[in-house]
């Protein structure tokens, strides 16, 4: 990366965050466990960029009504939501039990709002196929 005010930035910010989750991990084991949770499922995310590019597979044209892409998207959004406010009620009620359960419940609910959509844009890559 070209070397930028941005790119400073970033880099100090990083540094600072590194410095106090270091801390804050020192002095509590439950920020240590929700630290480690989500450096490993960073490391996941960071896998997922050496995975394969998705086909472009040609697919029949279906007749009948087409819902429109924003429709379908809407959809998405609104089922996230809608789950999302739920999220919130169940971590505090697991992390009644245990505070790592209850962070490692709540890391991976945030992280699933990203593969949804990850998994939708590769859906879509593969489309494009047809369309282009």
């Amino acid at each position: 990366m070209k070397l930028n005010v941005f790119s400073i930035i970033l880099y100090v910010g990083t540094a600072v965050t590194v410095a106090a989750l270091a801390y804050a991990s020192y002095q509590s084991a439950t920020v240590a466990w929700s630290v480690g949770i989500c450096v490993a499922i960073g490391l996941v995310v960071y896998a997922f960029r050496f995975l394969p590019e998705p086909k472009k597979v040609a697919r029949p044209v279906a007749a009948g009504p087409q819902r429109s892409p924003a429709a379908s998207a809407a959809i998405v959004v609104a089922v996230i939501f809608g789950l999302m406010l739920i999220v919130p009620t169940v971590v505090l009620w697991i992390g009644n039990y245990s505070p790592e359960l209850g962070a490692l419940i709540g890391a991976v609910a945030l992280m699933a709002i990203f593969l949804i959509l990850w998994l939708r844009s590769r859906y879509q890559q593969s489309r494009s196929g047809e369309e282009g």
